[in-house]
């Protein structure tokens, strides 16, 4: 049954700002604390809960996570998914328990509270067994009316789901341990791997208990109040010791110097577990030198790493590092060939090398995460795509040069005899790789009016407003969602930077050479029709042909030049740990606290 064509609508970043007004914008500066409205607004008190744990933990101590940003003394990080400051880092993420987990490697999901679960083929209406072992951190039971909270909220808050399912009538309890889901009518029979992908890794990071009663307030809100309920959930801030954790670890000390995690003695894996985590007392190198650092993020460069481990995983973990194309100059935004130009003048290698060293290049360009684009390309296709990554500037020219620019005295001139100056605005997590990539522009004869600014300020004076020739950024493509369909669809979509919604780059409908064949002739393709055409793909087979369409006109139309996955990699220190070094079974997940559940690692 075809799906309907409408466009997925997201609670986006300026619909909470417009929604809470002063408050979300305080709390995006940073500004912001404990809300007593929080209390009212979820039903509890919100006092400190009441969990279990050894007093003498510190005594045991052998771990020390190098990270100064997870702290959360003082509500300096709110524990609220939705609030406008929520940000899922690390320590956060070993607090809650995944429904299941996606491996990489194999393309399949791993259970990690659910049991299992049945799929109608016909109409992909879902059952979902959940296991009765694991607990809250106060020692309530998880059930599956945790499952439908958090599933409804998602809904409720615009995060995606709500375009497939409808949050009151398409999530239902069955039992404590069984729950169902079933999309909308006009996405029965979703392709499956894209329904799958809407829920089956979703992390238990609310409870019914404590968010329960929002999902009142929206069932009974009508249409003109749901926005009001949306904005009060996003201003709610409870603290860190304010917060059921259905997860292995959970907070139990947090001040100035250090933020501790013990396990959490409800979790069926974790209650046998003797080691505990510190954050936030050393940080990168400094504690490499201090010899305290069991783990450090994305550096290769551990001392006594494996020979097989010289280069990091890609774990597929993070969102994919781009060069972007803005609207304001006429000639990146009308031709191709200018944005192709561009791709090919900047030594991608280089930047890679520099500022992400042993991280693969992306070498497609494709709209999909390096990861597994190849799982979702025909091979014939993916290895005629142009590949921009290796600098080219004998390719930049003939290129610019075909649409009328003109090279004279070592600079590029437009077609209407202007020198080019090019808008270069990035925030300051870029400043190594904007540099490069600035100065590869200017040796190739582009005046660049390069600057960086402090990351809040460029989202507000650069990306709010679009204004800008080029930039870098993540959350280029929607590499979580480990499907071609999610990363096509928010590049088109995106509610910030849309290639057909804000930057207009090209129309619905483009004709592109040949797919398959940049030699060959045009060809024209509709992408809204590509992409319900994945998601409603009756096999795999159909589904790929569709994403391998969309794959080409990416390539072939570069409306951004992706540059490499921004991954995060982990290491672990083998000479404490028991470490399975004739294993690679945790380079397969993207999550290193499942691979520590799945495997029980643990200092020797």
């Amino acid at each position: 049954m075809p799906a309907k064509k409408h466009r997925q609508e997201y609670l986006t970043r300026r619909r909470i700002l417009a929604a809470t007004g002063a408050t979300g914008a305080a709390t995006l500066a940073g500004c912001f604390g404990g809300d007593d409205d929080a209390s009212d607004l979820l039903g509890g008190d919100f006092d400190e809960v009441d969990i279990e744990y050894p007093e003498d933990y510190e005594d045991e101590m052998n771990e020390v996570v190098p990270s100064g940003a997870v702290n959360p003394f003082n509500g300096e990080y709110t524990f609220n998914p939705y609030h406008t400051s929520w940000n899922a880092g690390d320590a956060q993420e070993t607090m809650y328990e995944y429904l299941s987990v996606y491996n990489t490697d194999d393309g399949e999901f791993i259970h990690r509270i659910a049991e299992g679960w049945e799929i109608d083929e016909e109409t992909r209406l879902t059952t979902v067994e959940i296991s009765d072992e694991y607990g809250w951190s106060n020692g309530t039971p998880i059930t599956a009316g945790d499952f439908v909270t958090a599933l409804k909220l998602e809904a409720y808050m615009e995060m995606g789901l709500q375009q497939y399912v409808d949050p009151e009538d398409g999530i239902r309890v069955v039992d404590d341990h069984t729950f169902e889901i079933e999309p909308r009518e006009e996405y029965v029979g979703l392709e499956e791997e894209l329904w799958l992908n809407q829920w089956a890794e979703m992390l238990l990071d609310v409870s019914e208990e404590q968010f329960g009663p929002i999902v009142e307030e929206f069932e009974s809100a009508t249409d003109d109040e749901i926005e009001d309920v949306q904005r009060d959930l996003v201003s709610a801030a409870p603290h860190w010791d304010q917060i059921l954790v259905s997860g292995p670890f959970m907070f139990v000390e947090a001040n100035e110097e250090y933020a501790d995690q013990v396990p959490n003695q409800n979790h069926p894996v974790a209650q046998d577990w003797d080691f505990y985590l510190r954050h936030g007392q050393y940080e990168g190198e400094q504690g490499l030198q201090a010899g305290e650092v069991d783990w450090e993020h994305n550096d290769p460069t551990i001392e006594d790493l494996p020979d097989k481990y010289d280069e990091p995983p890609v774990s597929f973990s993070g969102q994919t590092f781009a060069i972007i194309f803005g609207r304001d100059d006429e000639y990146i935004r009308d031709y191709p060939e200018v944005r192709q130009a561009l791709a090919y003048a900047v030594d991608m290698e280089h930047v890679v090398n520099v500022a992400s060293p042993g991280t693969p290049v992306d070498t497609y360009s494709a709209g999909i995460d390096i990861g597994y684009a190849e799982h979702f390309v025909e091979d014939d296709v993916l290895d005629a795509m142009p590949n921009y990554a290796p600098q080219d500037t004998d390719a930049a020219q003939e290129l610019l040069e075909g649409v009328g620019f003109s090279y004279e005295g070592g600079a590029w001139y437009t077609p209407d005899g202007d020198e080019w100056t090019l808008n270069f605005p990035v925030g300051d997590w870029f400043r190594d790789s904007s540099q490069i990539i600035s100065d590869n522009l200017a040796e190739f004869g582009i005046d660049m009016d390069h600057y960086v600014n402090e990351m809040p300020t460029w989202q507000s004076e650069s990306e709010a407003d679009l204004d800008f020739d080029l930039t870098v950024h993540l959350n280029y493509g929607m590499a979580r969602q480990y499907h071609a369909h999610s990363d096509l669809y928010e590049e088109m979509y995106n509610p910030n930077r849309g290639v057909l919604t804000e930057r207009n780059l090209f129309e619905e409908e483009v004709e592109v050479s040949e797919i398959g064949n940049p030699d060959g002739g045009t060809e024209t393709v509709n992408i809204p029709d590509e992409l319900d055409g994945i998601a409603t793909a009756e096999d795999e087979d159909e589904a790929i042909a569709h994403a391998t369409k969309l794959a080409w006109v990416h390539n072939q139309l570069l409306p951004a030049a992706m540059v490499h996955p921004w991954s995060e990699h982990y290491w672990v220190n083998v000479g404490d740990w028991d470490f399975d070094l004739d294993s690679d079974a945790w380079l397969t997940s993207n999550r290193i606290t499942h691979y520590l559940l799945e495997h029980g690692l643990s200092p020797e």
